[in-house]
């Protein structure tokens, strides 16, 4: 791949190094502050729902 004579592109080097870092298990997502809740879509569907409790 890399030869002597010819060395890689600058902007290929970085690119492999960030490509390295996403296949890696350093790379790890971020815990996002909202949580999903599941909730009723309409008003009369909570109704429904709330009116078992």
């Amino acid at each position: 791949m890399n030869t002597p004579e010819r060395p890689e592109r600058p902007d290929l080097t970085g690119w492999r190094r960030r490509q390295q870092l996403r296949r890696s298990n350093a790379a790890q997502p971020i815990a996002s502050a909202k949580s999903y809740r599941r909730k009723p879509k309409h008003l009369r569907e909570r109704e429904v729902r709330d009116a078992w409790r």
